[in-house]
C-alpha cells in the first residue's frame, strides 16, 4: 500500500509510542509497542506478521550503514569513558575546573559555553561537555535534568548553524540538491549563510539556556527539578532512572597512578582534531576547498575514526605512562560497555519506529495538510510547524530535512516567497521537532551523558522548547509578510525575555508534566 494513503493514521504508531513512554516510563517496552503497531498496520492489520516484520525492521536499522557506525560509535565511546575513569584523569580535570568554578551559575554556565565552543559535530559535543561537567554540576547540586536541557540546547543548535561542522555539508547539500533541480542559479552556500538569520527557534533556544542561567530563572517540571536538588542536594530524582549512569565503585583508578587532567584533555583532543580532519580527508581535501570538501564528508566515518584515536591515546596512555595493567584495562572497557547497553537499545528503537512513520508516510501527509493553506506570506511559519510536527514524529532532524526540502523549496520558489527564509524554516522547525521528541538520537544521548533519567529530560525540556518554538512560529508568520530577519530577532529576544521572566517568577507554581499536574511546593 502506497504511504500516502495512510493518512492520519500514519501519526498513530510514533504518538502512541510517545505518550505510553512519558506515561509509563517504560522507554523500550514503549518503542517496541510503537514499532509494533506500525509494522502491524504494513503488513494489512496482521498482527503476528506485525510481529515479524518488527523484528525484521530493527535488524534493517541496526545494520544500516550510518546506524551501525553511530552504535559503534557509543560502544567505543563507552570504552573511552571506562579508561577515562580508570586513569583518573577526568576527576584531576574536574578538580581544576572546580577550584575556579565558586557558585551554581558559573557551572551552568561553563556547560553552555564549552556545548557551544565543540562546535564540529553535535554528538562529540554532547559526549564532551556532559563528560567533562556533569561531576562539577552534581557538586553544585545543579539537576541531572538541568545539564541534559543545556547539554541538548547549546549542542545541536549552535552545529547546525556552524560553518564548519558535521552539519554543514550535509545541509549545503540539500540547497544545491533543489536549487539543481530547479535551475536556480545561485551559490547554495551563499544562501545557507544567508537562512542563518532565519533560524528564529536554533538561535532563540540557545538565548533562552543564557536568559535562565543569568537570571537564575526556571520554569516548569525544571523549576521543581532544580528545587529538589537544591534543596535536598538530589540531582537525580527518587524515581529516575538514569540511561547512563556512572559507578566509580566498578571502575576504581589503581592506588599507584598518580592522576593527570591531561589523561583526559589528551583523547578528547585527539577525538576533536581527527573527527575535524576525518571530515574534510573524507570530502576531497585538500584537493578541495574546506567548504566543498564539508560537502561531501563522511560525517559517521569521521567521528567513529576520532573516537576511535581517542581511545587508542588513551590505551598508550594507561600502559605506556600510568603503567596500569592489561587487565585492569580490559575490566574499565568491558565496564564502559555496560554503561551504553540501554542508551544502544533505546537509539536501535528509536531509528526503527521513525523508519516505520516514514513508511508509513508521515512526511508526505503533513506536507498535504500543509499544502492546502500555504499562501507565500504563510508558508515560512507553515513549513516550520510541518517540519516540526514530521520530526517530532520520526525522531531525526536530518531524516526531516530530506522530506521537506523536495517539497517546501520548490513550493517557496514557485510561490515567489524568499528562499532563505524557506530553507531557514525547514533546517529550524526540524530542530524544534526534534528537540521535544523522546525517540530522537540527540535527545537520548543529551540523557544519557547527563547521566539523566530519559523521561525527565524530556518533561523538563518541553516547555522550554515549546516557548522558543511558539516565539519563532510568530516570527515566521511576521517574516512572511516581509519584516526583516534581524529586527524579528531582536524582537523575538525581548518577547523570549519576558515570557520567560513571568513563567519564572509569577506563573502558577503548580506545574503540567507528562503525568498530570505537579507542586512546586
Amino acid at each position: 500500500m502506497p504511504a500516502e494513503t495512510y493518512g492520519v493514521i500514519s501519526l498513530l504508531p510514533a504518538l502512541f509510542a510517545i505518550v505510553l513512554t512519558l506515561v509509563s516510563r517504560q522507554v523500550l517496552l514503549s518503542l517496541f509497542t510503537g514499532i509494533w503497531i506500525g509494522a502491524t498496520i504494513l503488513v494489512g492489520w496482521n498482527p503476528v506478521g506485525g510481529v515479524a516484520h518488527s523484528l525484521q525492521l530493527v535488524i534493517d536499522n541496526v545494520t544500516a550503514s550510518f546506524n551501525s557506525k553511530l552504535l559503534l560509535f557509543t560502544f567505543l565511546s563507552g570504552a573511552m569513558l571506562g579508561m577515562i575513569f580508570l586513569s583518573g584523569g577526568m576527576n584531576a580535570l574536574a578538580q581544576r575546573i572546580i577550584a575556579r568554578i565558586k557558585t551554581r551559575k558559573q557551572a551552568e554556565l561553563g556547560t553552555g559555553v564549552l556545548g557551544m565552543l565543540i562546535f564540529v559535530d553535535s554528538y562529540a559535543s554532547t559526549m564532551i561537555t556532559g563528560s567533562v561537567m556533569r561531576p562539577i554540576t552534581d557538586k553544585f547540586d545543579i539537576s541531572r535534568e538541568k545539564l541534559a536541557y543545556i547539554l541538548d540546547s547549546t549542542t545541536s543548535p549552535v552545529v547546525s548553524v556552524a560553518v564548519v561542522s558535521t552539519w554543514v555539508g550535509f545541509e549545503v547539500g540539500l540547497i544545491k540538491e533543489q536549487f539543481t533541480a530547479l535551475g536556480i542559479d545561485q551559490s547554495a552556500f551563499v544562501v545557507f549563510l544567508q537562512s542563518i538569520p532565519f533560524r528564529f527557534y536554533s538561535l532563540l533556544a540557545v538565548v533562552l539556556v543564557f536568559i535562565l542561567i543569568g537570571m537564575g530563572w526556571n520554569f516548569g517540571p525544571m523549576k521543581r527539578a532544580e528545587r529538589r536538588a537544591k534543596e535536598e542536594g538530589k540531582v537525580l530524582g527518587d524515581d529516575a532512572d538514569p540511561l547512563i549512569e556512572t559507578r566509580e565503585e566498578d571502575i576504581v583508578t589503581p592506588d599507584h597512578v598518580d592522576s593527570r587532567w591531561w589523561y583526559f584533555a589528551a583523547p578528547i583532543v585527539a577525538l576533536v582534531f581527527v573527527t575535524g580532519f576525518g571530515l574534510l580527508y573524507s570530502g576531497g581535501w585538500p584537493t578541495k576547498a574546506p567548504v566543498e570538501a564539508l560537502k561531501g564528508a563522511a560525517t559517521a566515518d569521521s567521528i567513529l575514526w576520532g573516537v576511535f584515536s581517542a581511545c587508542a591515546l588513551l590505551l598508550a596512555i594507561l600502559v605506556g605512562h600510568a603503567r596500569v595493567e592489561l587487565e585492569a584495562i580490559s575490566d574499565s572497557i568491558f565496564e564502559g560497555f555496560k554503561m551504553v547497553m540501554f542508551p544502544v537499545a533505546v537509539l536501535s528503537l528509536a531509528w526503527t519506529i521513525g523508519s516505520v512513520s516514514e513508511a508509513l508516510g508521515v512526511g508526505p501527509y503533513v506536507v498535504s495538510v500543509a499544502e492546502g493553506v500555504i499562501t507565500p506570506e504563510l508558508l515560512p511559519a507553515i513549513v516550520f510547524l510541518a517540519a516540526a510536527i514530521i520530526s517530532f514524529s520520526i525522531g531525526t532532524s536530518w531524516g526531516t530535512m530530506g522530506i521537506m526540502f523536495p517539497v517546501a523549496v520548490p513550493l517557496a520558489f514557485n510561490l515567489g516567497a524568499p528562499l532563505p527564509g524557506a530553507i531557514g524554516a525547514i533546517l529550524t522547525g526540524s530542530l524544534f521537532g526534534d528537540h521535544c521528541s523522546p525517540i530522537s538520537d540527540t535527545t537520548v544521548l543529551s540523557s544519557m551523558f547527563a547521566g539523566a533519567d530519559h523521561v525527565d529530560h524530556v518533561n523538563t525540556q518541553i516547555p522550554y522548547a515549546v516557548l522558543a518554538g511558539t516565539i519563532a512560529t510568530g516570527l515566521f508568520l511576521a517574516s512572511g509578510y516581509g519584516v526583516g530577519a534581524i529586527p524579528l530577532l531582536a524582537a523575538g529576544v525581548v518577547v523570549l525575555f519576558g515570557v520567560a521572566y513571568y513563567l519564572s517568577e509569577h506563573a502558577d507554581t503548580t506545574v503540567p508534566t507528562a503525568f498530570g499536574t505537579s507542586s512546586d511546593d
